[in-house]
Protein backbone atom coordinates (compact mmCIF):
# COMPACT_ATOMS: atom_id res chain seq x y z
CA UNK A 1 0.00 0.00 0.00
CA UNK A 2 2.46 2.59 0.76
CA UNK A 3 4.63 1.45 -2.28
CA UNK A 4 1.16 2.34 -4.28
CA UNK A 5 1.40 5.64 -2.34
CA UNK A 6 4.90 6.73 -3.33
CA UNK A 7 4.22 5.79 -7.02
CA UNK A 8 1.01 8.05 -7.20
CA UNK A 9 3.00 10.59 -5.28
CA UNK A 10 5.89 10.41 -8.01
CA UNK A 11 3.99 10.47 -10.67
CA UNK A 12 1.70 13.70 -9.35
CA UNK A 13 4.72 15.14 -9.24
CA UNK A 14 6.18 14.51 -12.14
CA UNK A 15 3.40 15.72 -14.63
CA UNK A 16 2.95 18.72 -12.50
CA UNK A 17 6.25 20.18 -13.11
CA UNK A 18 6.81 22.32 -16.16
CA UNK A 19 9.85 23.36 -17.80
CA UNK A 20 11.10 26.87 -18.83
CA UNK A 21 10.20 26.71 -22.06
CA UNK A 22 6.62 25.50 -21.05
CA UNK A 23 6.06 28.05 -18.75
CA UNK A 24 7.35 30.74 -21.04
CA UNK A 25 4.89 29.51 -23.98
CA UNK A 26 2.15 29.01 -21.38
CA UNK A 27 2.19 32.82 -20.33
CA UNK A 28 3.06 34.48 -23.36
CA UNK A 29 5.77 36.59 -21.37
CA UNK A 30 9.51 36.52 -22.43
CA UNK A 31 11.68 36.29 -19.28
CA UNK A 32 14.85 37.19 -20.88
CA UNK A 33 13.68 40.94 -22.02
CA UNK A 34 13.09 43.80 -20.03
CA UNK A 35 9.68 44.94 -18.87
CA UNK A 36 8.96 47.95 -17.58
CA UNK A 37 5.49 48.61 -15.57
CA UNK A 38 4.25 52.35 -14.48
CA UNK A 39 1.39 52.53 -12.11
CA UNK A 40 -0.32 54.84 -10.01
CA UNK A 41 -2.95 54.92 -7.22
CA UNK A 42 -3.34 54.91 -3.54
CA UNK A 43 -5.61 57.35 -1.27
CA UNK A 44 -8.53 56.61 -0.12
CA UNK A 45 -9.85 53.45 -2.30
CA UNK A 46 -6.41 51.97 -2.56
CA UNK A 47 -6.91 51.06 -5.96
CA UNK A 48 -3.59 50.84 -8.76
CA UNK A 49 -3.57 51.57 -12.66
CA UNK A 50 -0.72 49.47 -14.17
CA UNK A 51 0.74 49.35 -17.84
CA UNK A 52 3.28 46.89 -18.55
CA UNK A 53 5.33 47.22 -21.82
CA UNK A 54 7.42 44.50 -22.79
CA UNK A 55 10.63 45.14 -25.28
CA UNK A 56 8.91 43.84 -28.04
CA UNK A 57 5.94 46.07 -27.83
CA UNK A 58 3.21 44.27 -26.56
CA UNK A 59 1.46 46.27 -23.81
CA UNK A 60 -0.57 44.89 -21.14
CA UNK A 61 -2.61 45.77 -18.18
CA UNK A 62 -2.42 44.52 -14.58
CA UNK A 63 -5.48 43.11 -13.30
CA UNK A 64 -4.89 43.27 -9.69
CA UNK A 65 -8.11 41.36 -8.69
CA UNK A 66 -7.29 38.81 -10.21
CA UNK A 67 -3.16 38.98 -10.31
CA UNK A 68 -3.08 38.63 -14.00
CA UNK A 69 -1.78 40.66 -16.75
CA UNK A 70 -4.43 41.04 -19.97
CA UNK A 71 -2.90 41.74 -23.14
CA UNK A 72 -3.92 45.52 -23.97
CA UNK A 73 -2.38 46.83 -27.29
CA UNK A 74 0.77 46.85 -29.37
CA UNK A 75 2.86 49.69 -29.59
CA UNK A 76 4.01 50.88 -33.24
CA UNK A 77 7.45 50.64 -33.92
CA UNK A 78 8.23 54.13 -34.07
CA UNK A 79 6.02 54.52 -30.49
CA UNK A 80 8.74 51.76 -28.77
CA UNK A 81 11.49 53.00 -30.12
CA UNK A 82 10.91 56.66 -29.12
CA UNK A 83 9.96 55.17 -25.53
CA UNK A 84 12.88 52.67 -24.88
CA UNK A 85 15.18 55.34 -25.99
CA UNK A 86 13.85 57.41 -23.42
CA UNK A 87 14.19 54.58 -20.93
CA UNK A 88 18.27 54.15 -21.87
CA UNK A 89 18.60 58.06 -21.62
CA UNK A 90 16.97 57.87 -18.11
CA UNK A 91 18.66 55.29 -17.02
CA UNK A 92 15.86 53.69 -15.39
CA UNK A 93 17.81 50.75 -13.96
CA UNK A 94 20.04 53.47 -11.80
CA UNK A 95 17.62 55.42 -10.37
CA UNK A 96 17.07 54.57 -6.28
CA UNK A 97 13.73 56.79 -5.02
CA UNK A 98 11.74 54.84 -2.70
CA UNK A 99 9.18 57.68 -1.68
CA UNK A 100 5.73 56.07 -1.65
CA UNK A 101 3.16 58.63 -0.40
CA UNK A 102 -0.89 58.26 -0.23
CA UNK A 103 -1.08 58.51 -3.81
CA UNK A 104 1.95 57.15 -5.33
CA UNK A 105 3.37 56.77 -8.67
CA UNK A 106 6.02 54.23 -10.07
CA UNK A 107 8.23 52.83 -12.65
CA UNK A 108 9.21 49.09 -11.98
CA UNK A 109 11.99 47.27 -13.86
CA UNK A 110 11.01 43.88 -14.44
CA UNK A 111 12.74 40.54 -16.29
CA UNK A 112 9.76 38.34 -16.39
CA UNK A 113 7.67 39.11 -13.63
CA UNK A 114 10.43 39.89 -11.02
CA UNK A 115 11.59 43.25 -10.52
CA UNK A 116 14.98 44.65 -10.48
CA UNK A 117 14.14 48.59 -10.14
CA UNK A 118 11.31 50.14 -8.21
CA UNK A 119 11.55 53.77 -8.33
CA UNK A 120 8.27 55.10 -6.07
CA UNK A 121 7.53 58.50 -4.80
CA UNK A 122 4.37 60.41 -3.82
CA UNK A 123 5.01 60.96 -0.09
CA UNK A 124 4.18 64.60 0.33
CA UNK A 125 7.85 66.59 1.20
CA UNK A 126 9.59 64.81 -1.16
CA UNK A 127 10.13 65.80 -4.72
CA UNK A 128 10.30 64.18 -7.55
CA UNK A 129 12.81 64.85 -10.69
CA UNK A 130 10.99 66.60 -13.07
CA UNK A 131 12.09 64.63 -16.16
CA UNK A 132 10.89 61.58 -13.74
CA UNK A 133 7.73 62.84 -13.18
CA UNK A 134 7.49 64.14 -17.42
CA UNK A 135 8.25 60.59 -18.72
CA UNK A 136 6.12 58.69 -16.17
CA UNK A 137 3.24 61.14 -17.28
CA UNK A 138 4.19 60.56 -21.28
CA UNK A 139 4.37 56.77 -20.67
CA UNK A 140 1.25 55.84 -18.42
CA UNK A 141 -0.65 58.02 -20.87
CA UNK A 142 0.65 56.30 -24.22
CA UNK A 143 0.04 53.02 -22.88
CA UNK A 144 -3.05 53.52 -21.36
CA UNK A 145 -4.88 54.88 -24.43
CA UNK A 146 -6.83 52.81 -26.69
CA UNK A 147 -5.86 52.95 -30.37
Amino acid sequence: MRGLIYTYSFLLILFSCKTAEEVKSVSNINVDNKRYAVGKGGGFTGAYDEYILNEDGKVYKYDFKYDREIFFKELSKADLVYLLEKIETLSLDGIEINQPGNISYYIDVRIGKASINKIVWGANLYYAPNNLIEFHKELFTKLSERE
